[in-house]
């Protein structure tokens, strides 16, 4: 074997063979090149498996040359065949053949009998969540509702192959049409394996594949070669670099998002090489993953302090010195944000898929989630928690002059969190007006989670956050809240000519209203004067799973739907599921909430607004003596 031309290392560091299809075998065996993985990262192993490969290959091409390769009189031509009268023609498995269309990404056509579609022209002018998907409302808004008969091909060929090999069926809302039109299915279909059509001439690149009967090397069949792809076939030579410039231009990002997102892609780059796309696959992300948790936990401040540029120097400085290095959090976060563009790219026909996308839903490279790490308070944390004096006197202490270091996020932050399940920055942003009293019934309050600026005059379009579109919501009030006079609360802030509800918490440009309040609950309060470990286990998010693990436990069980709703989650995981403006209202909910017991707040006393205003005078008194003293 001619290991120098034929063997090479992928990103991921594992050896692969490279091997040219014969000119006169290409359109017969449908690729140009085969690229088949070893699954070893030993230079010397790999050559040994890779002249099996190569053997393998070489095997089933003299083969072809003696048996020759005569079509199928049913795959002959354009057009499409169902996929189960396809496997019958060509006399193999149903699944086997599935198996190939896997493989060779084959596009899936469901046919469609009377569906009631929303037609979209244009599937780039659609709005879409940050994993990608599209939010229904804006489907309505742009769409036009038809009725269609007919084949329609699924948006997700992939997925609707997973799923015909699991179970020969498969849910799809989304399907493609001619251009960049598509249709939109709500409630979304079952497709079943009868309904399932593919093109013939994927069928019979596969029927010609397997002329000769001569079955792949079995240690191989799972790394079989990637088919050609006219999409790698005209961006697989661009590198992740010019994917990002391309991304970068096609956003308005302020400057400070600009820094991050270019910083977070410029680890990618320098931790992989720049690789070209068309070498960025799922081990490349996992790979990715694994140099990015041996980083320190702070690059820039570790730079400086040892003097070292190169990312791969500062993995060995972390290792020799034993330094903190970054939690799966982050590691996530960062992949998070190659997942984005990679996605980007996809969209914009430069990728055939996001090899990011499965890391990017929740998974660190060793497999685990954030919620398997991150841990519920336990019934005395809570104690512990709410039998502060400021809980139990409803207010700080006050010096003689009238200063304090107490706030009153102090009190309302917990205290919130742990009856509405918010996130820590959904609450630290929050103004007076996303306070609301229901109209209906005025017993009813609740908290509008939402990106809309209303009377807020000193609010501008970058004020506001969200993880995803799905946390756009509404929670009502506990009883207990509501008892312990957060309404009053309210008119007393709006009396004193306040917007906010916590308007002494300083707005960070990247991470918003919640950095102050978390490094306050996570640092200096958890971790010195309770003595929590700072592992990352206990944290304020810790509320929000004691709130989301208290609603789940309900007898009788409260619906997904429901709880989804309340912790700003995607509704549902098909379409029909996901409409946003079909969410219950806050009087309907209101149950739910009252359900919630938690005894480590009866000793809470109730608050009191106008020591609270003090305390803001007192903190905003002090920020304009710390401007004062910089400008000098």
């Amino acid at each position: 074997m001619s290991g120098s031309t034929c063997l090479y290392r992928r990103a991921s560091g594992i050896y692969a063979v490279r091997l040219v299809v014969p000119s006169r075998l290409r359109v017969i065996v449908g690729r140009n090149e085969i690229h088949s993985s070893t699954g070893l990262r030993d230079s010397n192993a790999a050559k040994l498996a890779g002249s099996r490969i190569l053997l393998h290959w070489r095997e089933r091409f003299m083969d072809l040359d003696t048996h020759g390769a005569a079509p199928n009189p049913l795959l002959v031509g354009e057009g499409l065949i169902p996929i189960t009268e396809a496997a019958r023609a060509i006399g193999i498995p149903l699944r086997m053949l599935l198996g190939e269309l896997s493989n060779d990404r084959a596009p899936i056509y469901a046919l469609a009998k009377n569906w009631k579609c929303w037609h979209v022209a244009d599937l780039d002018q659609l709005d879409r969540d940050h994993d990608g998907t599209f939010v229904w409302n804006d489907v309505e808004k742009k769409g036009a509702l038809q009725t269609h008969s007919g084949p329609l091909r699924c948006h997700d060929s992939a997925g609707a192959i997973g799923g015909l090999l699991q179970s020969e069926t498969f849910a799809e809302s989304v399907f493609l049409h001619s251009g960049n039109a598509a249709f939109f299915i709500d409630p979304e279909q079952i497709i079943t394996l009868p309904a399932c059509l593919t093109v013939k001439s994927a069928i019979e690149r596969i029927r010609a594949r397997l002329v000769g009967m001569v079955a792949p090397v079995a240690k191989h069949t799972s790394d079989s070669a990637v088919t050609y792809d006219p999409t790698f076939a005209k961006h697989g030579k661009k590198r992740f670099s010019e994917l990002v410039a391309l991304h970068r231009d096609s956003r308005t990002w302020g400057a400070g998002q600009r820094r991050r997102m270019e910083t977070e892609a410029g680890l990618f780059s320098e931790l992989m090489d720049d690789p070209l796309l068309s070498a960025i696959e799922a081990e490349t992300i996992v790979e990715y993953g694994r140099r990015l948790s041996k980083l320190p936990s702070n690059i820039y401040q570790s730079r400086r302090k040892f003097g070292v540029e190169r990312l791969v120097d500062l993995i060995a400085v972390a290792e020799q010195r034993g330094m903190p290095t970054k939690s799966d959090a982050t590691v996530k976060r960062h992949v998070g944000t190659v997942s984005e563009i990679l996605g980007f790219g996809m969209r914009k026909g430069m990728l055939g898929f996001n090899p990011a996308s499965d890391f990017k839903k929740g998974r660190s490279p060793d497999g685990k989630r954030d919620q398997d790490d991150r841990d519920v308070f336990s019934p005395d944390e809570l104690n512990t928690i709410f039998s502060q004096a400021w809980f139990a006197a409803g207010t700080g202490e006050f010096s003689d002059k009238g200063k304090t270091t107490w706030r009153p996020h102090f009190y309302w932050l917990p205290l919130l969190a742990l009856h509405t399940g918010a996130r820590l920055n959904e609450l630290s942003q929050l103004y007076l007006d996303d306070v609301v009293q229901a109209a209906s019934d005025p017993s009813v309050w609740y908290l509008d989670f939402n990106l809309v600026g209303g009377e807020k005059v000193d609010m501008d379009a970058r004020d506001k956050k969200f993880k995803t579109v799905n946390s756009i919501r509404v929670v009502p009030l506990h009883d207990s809240i509501i008892a312990l006079g957060l309404p009053d609360y309210v008119a007393a802030l709006r009396k004193a000519g306040y917007t906010r509800l916590f308007p002494e918490l300083k707005r960070d440009t990247l991470k918003g209203y919640g950095k102050p309040a978390g490094s306050w609950f996570n640092e200096r309060f958890l971790g010195k004067r309770l003595g929590m470990k700072r592992d990352g286990t206990k944290t304020f998010h810790s509320f929000r799973h004691v709130f989301i693990d208290a609603v789940a436990s309900f007898e009788p069980p409260i619906a997904e739907r429901v709880i989804n709703q309340l912790a700003g989650h995607a509704r549902g995981k098909g379409l029909a599921l996901k409409r946003y403006a079909k969410d219950r209202e806050a009087a309907v909910l209101k149950p739910v909430i009252d359900g919630l017991r938690f005894p480590s707040i009866a000793k809470v006393a109730r608050f009191k607004p106008q020591s609270a205003l003090k305390a803001i005078e007192s903190a905003l008194r002090y920020k304009e003596a710390v401007r004062r003293a910089r400008e000098v």
